[in-house]
């Protein structure tokens, strides 16, 4: 009847299909930048609250929107540490950002360091993928960063214990520079909710970085910690008042049971696994960084959109999967990937629609904004058809009051 009456998933375990009924769904599993074959991303950051969302009869919203980090970990490899540690440095201690040939680059896209390496993220971004477009980038297809110019105290003093962390990764700051390149960090776009978290479908909300449109066309930096505190709040205290007044529905197991079996023509006794699954999201992560990436035209974008509609369509029908019940890692794979293509496919859509460059939607060949597009953009799935639509932005006229601030 078009509600939300629980779940349904797979016990990797033992590979029963597991039933969970609830008065009320809230999805929180996060964005999608783990599409891009350079991100910051957690592993199972691959879309899968919004291809839920769309199965389930909820909206998405303003796809197109993919915010990314300047300067994100390239080479040498490091472990346990953030890719995306590098910029409050650069920043906080002067990090010289070097081309392929060693030389400093900022000043010739606009902007001036001064001696003090502070270029806006936007600046440095665009500078360091245009090195490498025109083939200055280093050995990974980035750019160097550079600290061997700041002396042996100031670089122990403001790294600290890191330094010694960095050791034990191999990495000398003193001796050697590092490869940094942009990287996917965080979705502006994903589940349209109303101000309780209520998506269009009774009994489903959303929280965190799942829920799109608070951002607007880019992220203020520090946004995510307290989005994520906010939102699963007002999420939880909303969700569990729509359950208090509501009936727990029973799951029709044989409907239920249907929608996680669609694979099961593709399961084959004693097949072993090929890994296709794997190659084929390896091959999504390449296609999105080259033609949905960073800066965008409108021919990259349809060549985009051409393969993840061919992939979607035959490549992930064609896979064999073996027909192991328990840790069937390929069956898994699989439900990653078509999770993984619906919302390329939504993001790589929207982008095409939006035929002008705001915020971090940039597109080389429209690098103006236009007034026209000052909407949200909106994603929603009819059978099995991604359609869009336009939604005007909703504005709330207030006054900010002047408050003393409390001395700590």
């Amino acid at each position: 009847d078009g509600e939300a009456v629980g779940a349904v998933g797979i016990d990797v375990e033992s590979g029963e299909i597991v039933l969970v009924e609830s008065s009320a769904v809230i999805l929180a599993a996060g964005g999608l930048t783990k599409l891009y074959k350079r991100n910051s991303a957690s592993i199972n950051m691959g879309g899968e609250a919004f291809s839920l969302a769309l199965h389930a009869g909820a909206e998405l919203i303003d796809m197109e929107f993919v915010q990314f980090f300047p300067i994100g970990h390239l080479a040498p490899r490091m472990v346990g540490m953030d890719p995306i540690m590098w910029d409050p440095f650069r920043y906080k201690v002067g990090g010289r950002l070097l081309n392929g040939n060693f030389e400093e680059f900022i000043h010739n896209y606009g902007a001036s360091d001064s001696g003090t390496y502070t270029a806006r993220r936007d600046v440095a971004s665009y500078a360091i993928y245009k090195e490498v477009e025109e083939g200055r980038g280093s050995p990974h297809g980035g750019v160097w960063l550079s600290f061997d110019h700041i002396s042996e105290d100031v670089m122990k003093e403001k790294f600290g214990p890191m330094i010694g962390r960095l050791a034990k990764n191999g990495i000398d700051l003193q001796k050697s520079a590092i490869e940094v390149s942009p990287i996917a960090h965080y979705h502006m776009g994903g589940i349209r909710v109303d101000t309780q978290m209520k998506t269009r479908v009774p009994g489903l909300y959303a929280a965190g970085e799942a829920v799109g449109g608070a951002n607007g066309a880019t992220r203020l930096s520090g946004n995510a910690i307290p989005e994520a505190f906010v939102f699963g709040e007002r999420a939880g205290r909303f969700s569990a008042a729509f359950a208090k007044g509501r009936s727990r529905m029973p799951i029709e197991e044989a409907a239920a049971t249907a929608i996680i079996s669609e694979p099961k023509f593709q399961l084959k006794k004693g097949a072993k696994p090929d890994g296709s699954a794997t190659a084929l999201m390896t091959e999504l992560q390449s296609l999105m960084w080259d033609k949905v990436g960073l800066f965008r035209t409108g021919e990259k974008l349809e060549q985009a959109l051409l393969r993840i509609r061919t992939m979607k369509k035959d490549d992930l029908r064609n896979i064999i999967i073996p027909d192991n019940a328990p840790f069937n890692q390929a069956l898994l794979d699989w439900y990653e990937l078509r999770a993984g293509l619906l919302c390329a496919e939504s993001v790589t859509l929207a982008a095409i629609n939006r035929t002008e460059s705001r915020g971090a939607h940039q597109r080389e060949d429209i690098t103006e904004a236009s007034p026209e597009f000052e909407r949200n953009q909106t994603v929603e799935l009819s059978g099995d058809e991604l359609v869009t639509g336009w939604a005007e932005v909703p504005r709330i006229s207030y006054t900010l009051e002047a408050k003393q601030a409390a001395v700590i």
